[in-house]
């Protein structure tokens, strides 16, 4: 594949949206395909760092008179520096052809994409905010709290949702330093905290984040580090306040090992930005702070599952009385391992492999029809009959049959993927436990051929979001306790066991 990028960052907005396009350009490069970035020349651009990643890069020329939105453009127009279709125009010229188009970019929406999207190419879009339509044909947003139904309207019906943190585009150290880090936060006291406000942190959270620790109680044998981008407009400033500092105060530029720091770290003091996700896949406890507007859903909802304690905005006049509480709470080894705990399991730090699965092989779910009926029963006969409550296997009449009937039947969904078809999943409306129609039973069934490669899982998330369309509570799997592959694949995909019965082992997901 093909694969075009365009990100930008700046001193306005932040590294995150490079930074993060890089990590799935890596990934994708890996697996051979070809990646190169279109990014503009703001103020604080990132374009040496993708040269120095290996990756072509065409540089945009730099605004050269004062961009005003107009009264239709996104919310947040103002960070292309430059108007939407003289952007789109540019970007259309850069590039040439390519297989996807990959945006992560806030000012930009459906006209934009129409404008700059070359002939027989797909679009990705990088979203956080679900505030502007796309024409997307796969979106993702890896926020916490997220629902696909949140973009209903603002996408095509066809358009693949990766919605969550198991999406969040992390490099690769993350998922393979997990291991090591959740052992090392059993009884673990804080000794260490690190600092994290993002690659430029143009209002200087840090320096207030640092004056709080100052005036705290921490222990003596507590050390700080502290980590800034080269862009920071503050740096200067941090660096003299560090040097001030009680506690052993290290202010780190640009590092390359961040997995590595948080691995070392006892707590952490960040923004609820995509180091977020970083900090869940390691299990890091953290003191959460909001920087911008479009952070607060992302830090309410990690303080709602205890992954985190929200301290608000460094510029609200409680900021200091919450950072001294929450100071205060982690001082116990079983507040910062239950903050551990919770924060391990929104992220697993394998988010962009899944990412580039669904780039290779994008996947929808349609409705079934008879002309499916056939292949789904081969595909049913070539598995044992004891993986079925009914224990044998039905003759292709009957199974014919059954199809045709569950098709008009309004309690049962019947979906199937790929063209030609490859996998087919069903609900079953209203459970057998009193007929909840809240609740509905998943079965899934896999083409031969189609098994061990992943697409259970990404299959299963997508009947997930079906069933928050409809308004589903919990979703319900009854897998025999012989089918190691169907138990692996529901665990995999968030079901919880719930109880055994009759050789059955019954998996429960809630909405």
């Amino acid at each position: 594949m093909n694969v075009v990028f365009r990100a930008d960052a700046s001193v306005q907005m932040g590294t995150g949206h490079v930074m993060r396009c890089l990590t799935l350009a890596k990934g994708l490069r890996e697996r051979g395909h070809g990646c190169r970035f279109v990014c503009r020349d703001l103020n604080g651009h990132l374009g040496e760092r993708v040269v120095d990643d290996g990756f072509d890069l065409t540089l945009l020329p730099a605004p050269s008179v004062a961009f005003t939105p107009a009264a239709d453009d996104p919310a947040h127009a103002a960070w292309a520096e430059v108007a939407w279709d003289v952007d789109a125009a540019q970007t259309r010229a850069a590039i040439a052809d390519c297989d996807w188009l990959v945006v992560d970019h806030y000012a930009f929406d459906a006209r934009w994409q129409k404008m700059a999207l070359c002939a027989g190419a797909k679009l990705a879009v990088i979203d956080d905010l679900s505030d502007r339509p796309h024409i997307a044909d796969l979106l993702l947003d890896q926020n916490l709290g997220r629902r696909a139904s949140d973009y209903d309207g603002l996408v095509p019906d066809g358009c693949m949702r990766l919605i969550g943190p198991r999406y969040a585009l992390l490099r690769p150290e993350f998922a393979q330093l997990r291991g090591e880090s959740l052992a090392r936060r059993k009884g673990v006291q804080l000794n260490h905290i690190l600092i994290s406000m993002g690659g430029v942190d143009k209002d200087d959270a840090t320096s207030r984040v640092l004056m709080e620790l100052a005036e705290s109680s921490l222990s003596d044998q507590c050390r700080i580090t502290v980590v800034m981008g080269r862009n920071a407009p503050w740096l200067e400033n941090v660096q003299t306040i560090a040097k001030t500092m009680t506690n052993p105060t290290d202010v780190v530029v640009d590092v390359t090992d961040m997995a590595a720091l948080m691995v070392q770290a006892d707590l952490a003091i960040g923004a609820a930005g995509g180091t977020s996700w970083e900090r869940c896949a390691l299990g890091l406890p953290t003191l959460i702070a909001v920087l911008a507007d479009n952070q607060m859903s992302a830090a309410a909802a990690l303080a709602s599952e205890g992954a985190a304690i929200e301290v608000g905005s460094p510029d609200s006049p409680e900021f200091s009385v919450r950072l001294s509480d929450a100071l205060h709470q982690v001082q116990t080894s079983s507040t910062l391992n239950a903050l551990s705990q919770s924060a391990a399991c929104i992220a697993d730090g394998r988010g962009a492999s899944r990412v580039a699965n669904a780039l290779e092989q994008p996947l929808t779910l349609r409705r079934a029809t008879m002309n499916d009926a056939e292949a789904i029963w081969r595909w049913r006969d070539a598995l044992p009959a004891s993986h079925f409550h009914a224990g044998t296997k039905p003759s292709l009449a009957d199974h014919l049959a059954w199809f045709s009937r569950a098709l008009d039947d309004p309690r049962r969904r019947l979906y199937v993927a790929g063209d030609p078809a490859i996998a087919h999943l069903r609900l079953d409306m209203g459970d057998d436990e009193g007929g909840d129609a809240r609740r509905a039973v998943v079965s899934i069934i896999l083409a031969p051929e189609a098994r061990g490669g992943g697409l259970g899982v990404r299959l299963l998330a997508g009947l997930a979001d079906i069933g928050r369309a409809e308004g589903l509570t919990t979703l319900i799997a009854e897998v025999q306790v012989e089918n190691e592959a169907s138990l692996a694949l529901f665990r995999s995909a968030g079901y919880a066991p719930v109880g055994l019965e009759n050789g059955f082992c019954s998996f429960h997901l809630d909405l």
